[in-house]
C-alpha cells in the first residue's frame, strides 16, 4: 500500500493520465495520446497513487491492468475532467442548471445537436404520458422491488441495469422497450451482459446520455428527462428521435440496487433549445404515446 502524501493536489495533468492510461492500458500510446514523456506520464500517475494511497494500476504479464481500487475511481477521475472541460470550453458537452434542474447539450463529430432536459417528477402527474404514468405507480407500489407482481406490467416497457466496476451493464431489455422498437429485437437480446459504454462512442456523449444515471442508482429516486438525439437504426446512418424517459431506482431480491430506464418514444417533449423545425416526424409503429389495448 501506498504512503499517502499529505497537503498534495490532484491536478489535471494526473486525471488525463488516469483515465488516457486506463483506455489504452500502454504507456506508449498513452504517451502519444497526451502528447507526453513516458516519465512524465509515469510520475502523474505514481502522484496519483501517492495522494489516493492505494495502487491504480498493476502490470501482468507486461500488461497494465486496473486495479479494483483504479476502477473504483475512474468514474469519478471521468466525471471531474468532463466537468472542467465543460467549464474552459473544451467539451462538446455542455450543461446548465436552472431551478435545480439540469439541461445539456452534446454536438457529435458530424456537428450534430443533441438536447436533454430534466423535468419535475409532479409533471408525470399533471399530464404525464400514460405509460409513464403506469410506470410510477407501478414502482410505488412495488415498494422499488425489481421482482414484484406491480412491476409486471411495465418489465415489457423497460430496460434494466446493473453498475458494475467497468460501467453501467445490461440485465434485460424489454421485448416492447422503446430500444428494442428502436433498435431491433435482435439487437436489444445480445445486449444482455454487455456495457453500455462498449461501442466507444466516447465519453462526452456516454455522459449525455448516461450522466444522470448514477445518481438515481446510488438513491434509489426518480428522475424525469426529455430528450433529442441521433440514433442508428436499421444499419442506417443516425437518425433524429425524440423520447421521454424516467428513471427509476430499483432493488435486486439480494438487496443490491438496480436502475430501471423507461424510454418512451414520443413528440411530445419539452426541449427549450430545440428548434420547431428540428424536431423530428416518427412513424406511426414508433410512438409511445398512449397504452396498448
Amino acid at each position: 500500500m501506498y504512503q499517502t502524501k499529505n497537503n498534495a493536489d490532484v491536478t489535471v495533468a494526473m486525471l488525463r493520465a488516469f483515465v488516457c492510461m486506463s483506455r489504452t492500458l500502454n504507456l506508449s500510446k498513452t504517451c502519444e495520446e497526451l502528447g507526453a514523456t513516458r516519465q512524465t506520464v509515469r510520475r502523474h500517475l505514481t502522484d496519483l497513487e501517492s495522494i489516493k494511497g492505494e495502487r491504480l494500476f498493476e502490470v501482468v504479464d507486461r500488461q497494465y491492468r486496473l486495479t479494483a481500487h483504479g476502477a473504483a475511481s475512474l468514474e469519478g477521475a471521468k466525471s471531474l475532467l468532463l466537468h472542467l472541460d465543460t467549464w474552459s470550453g473544451q467539451s462538446t458537452l455542455s450543461k446548465e442548471f436552472s431551478g435545480g434542474l439540469e439541461s445539456s447539450r452534446y454536438v457529435d463529430g458530424d456537428g450534430k445537436e443533441f438536447f436533454s432536459q430534466q423535468h419535475p417528477v409532479s409533471k408525470i402527474a399533471m399530464e404525464g404520458l400514460p405509460l409513464v404514468k403506469k410506470a410510477l405507480v407501478a414502482w410505488g407500489t412495488a415498494e422499488t422491488r425489481i421482482e414484484h407482481e406491480a412491476m409486471d406490467a411495465i418489465r415489457p416497457y423497460i430496460v434494466l441495469y446493473r453498475k458494475g466496476p467497468a460501467g453501467w451493464v445490461f440485465v434485460e431489455v424489454g421485448q416492447e422497450s422503446a430500444y428494442a422498437r428502436w433498435f431491433g429485437w435482435a439487437w436489444s437480446r445480445s445486449a444482455i451482459g454487455k456495457l453500455l459504454n462498449e461501442d466507444n462512442v466516447g465519453d462526452e456523449f456516454n455522459e449525455f446520455i448516461a450522466g444522470a444515471y448514477s445518481r438515481i442508482y446510488e438513491e434509489g429516486g426518480v428522475r424525469l428527462d426529455h430528450l433529442y438525439a441521433y440514433l442508428p437504426r436499421d444499419g442506417s446512418d443516425p437518425l433524429p428521435v425524440t423520447f421521454q424517459r424516467l428513471l427509476l431506482g430499483c432493488v435486486f431480491p439480494d438487496g443490491t440496487p438496480g436502475l430501471s430506464v423507461l424510454a418512451v418514444i414520443t413528440s411530445k417533449v419539452e426541449i427549450d433549445a430545440l428548434k420547431d423545425e428540428d424536431r423530428p416526424i416518427l412513424s406511426d409503429e414508433l410512438v409511445m404515446d398512449t397504452l396498448p389495448i
